[in-house]
């Protein structure tokens, strides 16, 4: 009998899936092998198997992962690609996993987060799912996805997103000195960075900015994740902590390689 698993992908798409594969060879089946092959960074969550909600049809889909005529096991069977993260509970998200372009695989453990302490006050957050907006903020790191999961017209019930590497004071240092500095921000002209800083500094009733509707979380290499990812609803959360550069050498070498 094959193995069964649940699979929840967050990016570049947000979808549930059932699955024969272990979380390693579902990397290398998207990456690599499938034949509907993704040519980038693949994110995914594996599932309780036992969690149920009447929204999916996960009994029926765990059904379908019958081993092909020749003993190859079913790779996937798609169960849901609508509004997927809104209905899955936190305590139903295990380990949480990075996958690059080459099919290396990186698992990550959830903990209880810490609050680190930034070079400036202003941090520079990536959305992965629902939404992807690139914004400038104030907040930690965990207020932010809570405010963003409770405003009823920009944010989302849920939501999955990290923090990139970013030091505002440097930057607008540099940026007065060199207006036509590159960007230490993918896609985002560093004017337009440099005002939604200054849009925030003179208004105290903003907190956060927009600064690309897209964030392409795919354009920023993984050495550029600060802290590492969570999950957030209005009154609750669940974070993964990336791992120390000398951690990810040691233990996911061929995911280090390409960071």
């Amino acid at each position: 009998m094959s193995e069964k698993h649940l699979y929840m992908i967050l990016h570049p798409n947000n979808f549930l899936i059932a699955s024969s594969l272990h979380p390693e060879q579902l990397g290398k089946h998207y990456l690599t092998g499938s034949s509907q092959h993704y040519n980038g960074r693949l994110i995914f969550a594996e599932i309780d198997v036992e969690y149920r909600n009447p929204y999916f049809k996960i009994d029926w889909a765990l059904d379908q992962l019958v081993p092909h005529d020749d003993g190859r096991p079913k790779a996937t069977k798609f169960i849901s690609a609508y509004r997927v993260l809104e209905h899955i509970e936190f305590s139903a998200i295990k380990k949480l996993y990075l996958a690059n372009s080459t099919g290396a695989v990186m698992e990550l453990e959830s903990a209880p987060y810490e609050a680190h302490k930034n070079p400036s006050a202003f941090k520079i957050f990536a959305g992965i799912t629902p939404l992807k907006i690139l914004a400038v903020s104030t907040e930690s790191f965990i207020e932010y996805g809570q405010n963003l999961a409770k405003n009823p017209t920009k944010g989302a019930p849920k939501c999955f997103y990290t923090q990139i590497e970013f030091d505002a004071i440097e930057f607008q240092k540099d940026f007065k000195e060199h207006p036509l500095i590159p960007s230490p921000v993918t896609g985002v002209h560093p004017a337009i960075l440099n005002n939604a800083i200054d849009e925030i500094m003179t208004n105290p009733n903003k907190i956060s900015k927009g600064i690309r509707l897209h964030s392409s979380f795919h354009e920023f290499p993984s050495r550029l994740i600060r802290h590492g990812f969570a999950f957030a609803s209005e009154n609750e959360y669940k974070y993964y902590p990336m791992p120390s550069p000398s951690e990810i050498e040691e233990r996911f070498y061929h995911y280090h390689k390409s960071m």
